[in-house]
């Protein structure tokens, strides 16, 4: 099946807010390998500015699949996650995610083509506090399965 072009430009919001904890900042910053005391530490991170321990920038990116994982389970979208293959990712911050943080993001196939006989589809992902302050954007870039054989 390919892309479903009705969906391009039109904004997805994920089923519901993103709770940043402790926990979840140092098990992502444990996955990642990063030692970095900030992401453990709450006293660190207080004594370098933060309010509460900040998250690994690319934590965002779990914030972000909150709203884009919902089409690429709509088969109506047109590219299936089995297969998919995630080759890009970009960051830009308003400031540091943290815990206590409670997000909401929107998703927004903003480009669909094909590269290559496959699929492609970049996401461009706001993610806000409750007050709707931007806090993060991402753009993430999947390419869909190769074509099976004929």
């Amino acid at each position: 099946m390919a892309l479903n072009r009705a969906y391009l430009n039109r904004a997805f919001a994920a089923p519901e807010p993103f709770l940043v904890t402790r926990a979840a900042v140092r098990s992502f910053a444990a996955a990642i390998g990063d030692p970095n005391p900030l992401y453990r530490d709450p006293a660190a991170a207080r004594a370098a500015g933060h309010p509460d321990l900040p998250a690994p920038p690319t934590f965002a990116a779990l914030v972000a699949g909150e709203a884009y994982w919902q089409l690429l389970a709509d088969p109506e979208f047109g590219l299936p996650p089995e297969g998919a293959v995630h080759v890009a990712q970009w960051f830009g911050f308003e400031r540091a995610l943290r815990a206590g943080d409670e997000l909401t993001a929107e998703a927004v196939p903003e480009l669909m083509d094909r590269q290559k006989g496959r699929d492609r589809v970049v996401f461009r992902t706001t993610i806000d506090d409750p007050a709707g302050a931007r806090l993060a954007t991402v753009r993430t870039t999947l390419i869909g399965p190769a074509p099976g054989p004929d």
